[in-house]
């Protein structure tokens, strides 16, 4: 990886979240749809525009290494580029959460309980704990408004056998 990086905008938790799994700042797996899409969006700087500096409430992350875009002079992204990045880190974040927690939410245990465990095991912090159960809660009506449900329908098996 390159020691060029951009900024962007992310929801708290999303940030805890991806530093976790991805470190400050974020550097995605060499060969990664995140790195092609970082690359994809590339520009030359243009004249009169400084890099990007570090503020509150933005995360950094690693402009990678390209034979096509050499990051020494292919490191600027515009505000929209910007935007389809912290798009894209969204995304995994809510594909990492609708799998794993379906999973961990079955009939017999609580959203909220599953949503400390969740937090916990991906870095973020409990005070998020609500903010995630809601989002699961959101996403699943939303789909079973369409015929897609995403609820636990297993029942365990149980040996009546002595």
């Amino acid at each position: 990886m390159s020691q060029f990086v951009i900024y962007v905008e992310l929801k708290p938790f999303i940030r805890q979240w991806a530093v976790h799994h991805f470190g400050c700042p974020v550097v995605f797996p060499p060969q990664s749809v995140g790195n092609a899409r970082i690359v994809a969006v590339l520009r030359k700087r243009p004249d009169g525009v400084g890099p990007d500096v570090a503020a509150d409430g933005l995360t950094p992350v690693c402009i990678p290494h390209s034979k096509q875009k050499d990051p020494e002079s292919w490191n600027y992204v515009t505000p929209s580029g910007k935007r389809f990045i912290a798009e894209y880190i969204e995304a995994l974040f809510k594909d990492n959460l609708y799998s794993e927690f379906k999973e961990m939410c079955d009939q017999d245990s609580k959203l909220q309980t599953a949503a400390y465990a969740w937090c916990e095991m991906h870095g973020v912090s409990i005070d998020y704990a609500d903010t995630i159960r809601q989002r699961f809660y959101r996403e699943r009506e939303r789909l079973l408004a369409c015929g897609v449900d995403m609820r636990k329908r297993s029942r365990t098996k149980t040996d009546n056998k002595s």
